[in-house]
């Protein structure tokens, strides 16, 4: 007979076994990392060149290249500056002169970021790097390009706080100043309330806290074993729901979906129709932002009715605080919390991403 989750979950010996790497440690320290982050790039000074860029085409992928999804939202309806994320090998024809291109690789050997940043010094792109090191730290020694390094030791998608303020910092350098920009004191002043919504979720999602008073493993056992299909409105939290989904994947060792509203209300959410014997076995999450909007609240509120008329459990989940950055991340951190829990109390392991470095393996042992 397999043990309660409700029991693992609960229990401080049960939560050591089955996270031997300590995974849930990594998300609990969130808020020491962001910290640790704003102090270590504090003195970064960015070349005066790039005052007159207009784009920034930023080559990433996973827990790197999600740091750039957020960043780009977060800035998208303050900042005049362009902010693309590339999750690919090549280029788009529109980067020229006016563009800086940013890799962003937390190991450093990422192989399609690394692809991209050689084809950016043949087109003779402004380039910047942000990472712990490996082939892209050594190359951009070698080149002289500007670059922050990122503290080494984390899984990738566990580096969140220190890619996504490091690479806010490096921001800081682009286009005209402004309190809006990136180095604005908006953004400080949101980037430390970031940092208190993480510290006062710790108390209220940490291992501490038992089930019955801890949303994020009463969510873990609500989503159990069944599909998870996220929604969420693409502005603010577009990013989130694609981190949501990526967390549960590397974290839960689970397969979930989703789409953006209000595209969704256009196509999907007729998909709710016919296959009525699997939406049992499925679990919804609208994700909502306090600041979302009217128009965005009716089609939210007319979308869970539709989709519990459907059949399907869903759960509406809601951002805290007050500035935009805080809210954004106060979501990614209730996803982060939630996705170990479903690892843990299911008796697996967090950490290992073995179909990850089986398919790196494979990649490697072919361009040999």
């Amino acid at each position: 007979m397999r043990e309660d989750p409700r029991h693992l979950l609960d229990s401080t010996d049960a939560l050591v076994a089955n996270d031997p790497a300590d995974m849930l440690g990594l998300v609990e320290g969130a808020a020491g990392q962001w910290r640790q982050a704003v102090e270590e790039v504090d003195s970064f000074s960015a070349p005066r060149s790039w005052r007159g860029k207009r784009r920034v085409v930023l080559s990433g992928m996973g827990g790197s290249a999600i740091a750039g999804d957020l960043a780009a939202t977060y800035l998208s309806r303050r900042w005049p500056v362009s902010l693309s994320v590339i999750r690919d090998y090549t280029l788009p024809a529109w980067v020229d002169e006016e563009t800086l291109f940013l890799a962003l690789s937390y190991s450093g050997n990422t192989e399609e970021t690394l692809s991209a940043w050689k084809e950016a010094g043949k087109r003779d792109l402004e380039r910047a790097v942000i990472t712990t090191g490996g082939t892209l730290g050594v190359e951009a020694e070698k080149a002289g390009v500007p670059h922050l390094t990122l503290p080494a030791g984390y899984p990738p998608r566990a580096a969140l706080p220190s890619c996504l303020v490091t690479l806010l910092k490096l921001l800081s350098g682009v286009g005209a100043e402004s309190e809006s920009s990136p180095g604005g004191d908006k953004t400080s002043s949101e980037m430390e309330e970031a940092a208190e919504v993480l510290e006062g979720l710790r108390d209220e999602y940490g291992r501490e806290k038992e089930v019955i008073e801890n949303p994020a493993k009463e969510l873990a056992l609500w989503l159990g074993t069944a599909w998870t299909v996220i929604y969420a409105p693409d502005y603010p939290l577009g990013p989130v729901a694609l981190r949501w989904r990526g967390q549960i994947g590397e974290n839960g060792k689970r397969v979930a979906s989703g789409h953006m509203l209000p595209e969704m209300n256009h196509n999907e959410i007729v998909g709710w129709e016919v296959q009525g014997e699997i939406y049992p076995v499925t679990r919804v999450l609208l994700l909502e932002d306090s600041d979302q909007g009217s128009r965005l609240d009716l089609r939210i509120d007319t979308t869970a009715v539709l989709l519990e008329r459907a059949g399907a459990p869903l759960r509406r989940l809601s951002t805290r605080g007050e500035g935009l950055l805080a809210r954004m991340i106060s979501l990614v951190a209730l996803g982060d919390y939630t996705s170990v829990y479903l690892a843990v109390g299911w008796k697996v392991d967090p950490t290992p991403v073995e179909k990850i470095d089986y398919l790196k393996l494979k990649l490697a042992e072919a361009a040999t």
